[in-house]
């Protein structure tokens, strides 16, 4: 009886296609995330005289079309309160910087101030720029 024997075929992994693959997925998602975070930076803040910085908490972005952003991400008003609620149970200083479009309609900056407090934001306020200052 004979044996038969496999031939082992040699297995190599070519390096060059493959660090051309992972520099072209890192690109992409260097692109994606750097214009993400443009589309929330934009934002003409109000002008006020006794303008001050929030150094600890959560930070809340409303762009000039209403839409709400947290942390980068845009989110839900639905959906905000119940976020809002679990972030505050983990957060050690539990206030809310609304950093709000000087051109959005005021409603929409009240509610999100009801919506903070009604999750146990113990502190909100709006954020503003030095009247002529950027």
């Amino acid at each position: 009886m004979k044996k038969f024997v496999r031939k082992k075929i040699p297995l190599s992994l070519e390096m060059a296609p493959l660090v051309d693959i992972i520099l072209l997925l890192l690109v992409f998602f260097l692109l994606t995330t750097s214009l993400g975070l443009q589309k929330v930076a934009q934002l003409d803040l109000p002008e006020a005289s006794t303008a001050n910085k929030e150094k600890e908490g959560l930070n809340l972005v409303i762009n000039r079309e209403g839409e709400i952003f947290v942390e980068g991400k845009k989110i839900n008003p639905d959906s905000l309160f119940l976020f809002l609620r679990l972030k505050l149970e983990k957060e050690e200083a539990k206030t809310i910087s609304i950093e709000a479009d000087a051109n959005v309609p005021f409603k929409i900056p009240v509610e999100v101030m009801d919506i903070c407090r009604r999750a146990g934001a113990e502190g909100v306020s709006i954020a503003t720029r030095q009247v002529g200052g950027n």
